[in-house]
């Protein structure tokens, strides 16, 4: 029996095609209604009174414009269908595959898959490229989650970074969990020979240790952990963002670490980009508490750390305060079972009842 996303794909398939249809037939509406309508014009310039012609032409305008209407309702009624049946795949797909590769592909990023393939010379017929699809493309290969994303998304430019082997091998899974950890939780497509191979909790377990991932040239040291960290940034935040971070590189690299820890949370790419966007502006030995606690998956939720951290870092002029601070105030709200905003926000409008 098929699953709903195979159903689902299959349908979408259909509705863009009959909205292709559709929309080739309007266009072909509109340029009869278009002819006519100059034919019509030009009998009217040349007649004298009453002209049997003009009649007849004007008579085919009204009939090629109840046409052109006609094809119109058909191409708003096969939108609509596409519409929502892309509605309840979104609803079905789990959330944010991450099959594509989000973010600028630049020549440090096109570094980076050097070096991984370089990495892994030892798998035999190894090739590593980023794949580019432009609107209008399709690849269809692959599983119904890949197929349905790509009718879905295919009035986009699509990126994905993809493997091919000659045969399969652990370190398949090996590379597309390192790619992963480093490029935003981006899921490689991974082929040994013709057929695809699902490389199975590749997000969950890309954020472990990058220690325990192989050394890759050209990355070392202080500047390749800083290289590394602005592919990952990249990839959720833009540009200027970036820029500006790079004044301080230490806590690019943490923003960076923070972002590789929130891929293993089941976030979409949206939500690490919004939870992201709530640190920049904070200081680095903020960054370091927000790390450690969202790695020791306190009970307290991100909107009450982001909020707390943003508002101690703002009130204390000296950054190590207002580190320690933060972890006081978790501290006292783990006694107490006050709200940890609460605890902050007492701290600093009553000085007294510091901790």
């Amino acid at each position: 029996m098929a699953s709903t996303i195979e159903t689902l794909e299959r349908e979408l398939g259909e509705a863009q095609r009959e909205r292709e249809t559709q929309q080739r037939a309007v266009m072909r509406a509109e340029k009869a209604h278009d002819a006519v309508c100059a034919a019509r014009d030009d009998a009217w310039e040349e007649a004298t009174g009453a002209d049997e012609e003009v009649e007849r032409l004007s008579a085919l305008v009204f009939e090629r414009r109840r046409e052109l209407y006609e094809a119109i309702d058909g191409l708003k009624t096969a939108e609509g269908k596409e519409r929502r049946i892309k509605s309840r795949l979104m609803y079905v797909l789990p959330a944010e595959r991450r099959r594509y590769l989000s973010g600028a592909v630049d020549e440090e990023f096109d570094g980076f898959v050097a070096a991984v393939r370089e990495a892994y010379d030892d798998v035999p017929g190894l090739a590593v490229s980023v794949v580019t699809e432009n609107p209008g493309e399709f690849d269809l290969r692959g599983d119904a989650t890949w197929r349905a994303l790509e009718r879905l998304y295919s009035g986009t430019s699509r990126r994905w970074v993809e493997v091919h082997a000659g045969e399969g091998s652990p370190q398949l899974g090996d590379m597309a969990r390192q790619i992963a950890h480093y490029a935003g939780g981006h899921v490689p497509r991974v082929f040994a020979g013709e057929v695809e191979l699902r490389i199975e909790d590749v997000s969950t377990s890309a954020a472990g240790e990058a220690g325990g991932y192989r050394e890759l040239r050209g990355f070392e040291g202080s500047a390749g952990r800083l290289s590394l960290a602005r592919i990952t940034s990249h990839r959720y935040l833009d540009e200027s963002t970036v820029g500006r971070l790079q004044k301080h590189p230490e806590a690019l690299v943490r923003i960076a670490e923070i972002a590789r820890l929130y891929q293993t949370m089941n976030l979409t790419g949206d939500e690490i980009r919004w939870r992201l966007e709530q640190l920049i502006s904070l200081r680095l030995e903020q960054l370091e508490v927000v790390y450690r606690l969202t790695g020791e998956r306190r009970r307290f939720s991100f909107y009450e750390i982001a909020r707390t951290a943003r508002l101690l870092d703002s009130h204390f002029p000296d950054a190590g305060v207002a580190a320690e601070a933060l972890l006081g105030a978790v501290d006292q709200a783990l006694e107490t079972g006050v709200p940890l905003v609460d605890v902050a926000y007492l701290s600093v409008t009553s000085p007294g009842d510091r901790f």
